[in-house]
């Protein structure tokens, strides 16, 4: 709980920054951040979901060279997705079929692909 109280206050700030305009580096660190805040539940899901576009940025990073920064946003859509008011939003944004292409290529871990 501690760590969603602290971390409500730059979750805009992350969610900008996983913008394709920003540095590969920097959309790594903004997903896995974000991947782990949306751990906090319902709560700071709907903090994430509040911005514009979130999915759309979040399904661009499983398209990423970076076996972690697609790991984090398959996370971070499951996490999204188990929320029943945004799974509709997630799929008809073609989060599912990148998904599937992520399993493919094999890069995220099992845990991910389990969940």
């Amino acid at each position: 709980e501690s760590m969603a109280n602290s971390g409500s206050a730059y979750v805009g700030l992350f969610v900008r920054m996983l913008g394709l305009d920003n540095d590969a580096h920097d959309r790594e660190h903004a997903i896995c951040t974000l991947w782990h805040y949306s751990l906090g539940g319902q709560k700071c899901i709907d903090e994430i979901m509040q911005f514009p576009g979130c999915i759309s940025l979040i399904i661009s990073l499983l398209k990423s060279e970076s076996a972690r920064a697609c790991e984090a946003a398959a996370g971070l859509l499951h996490n999204i997705t188990s929320v029943k008011l945004y799974r509709d939003v997630a799929i008809e944004s073609g989060a599912m079929e990148e998904i599937f292409s992520c399993i493919r290529k094999s890069t995220i871990t099992p845990e991910v692909t389990a969940t």
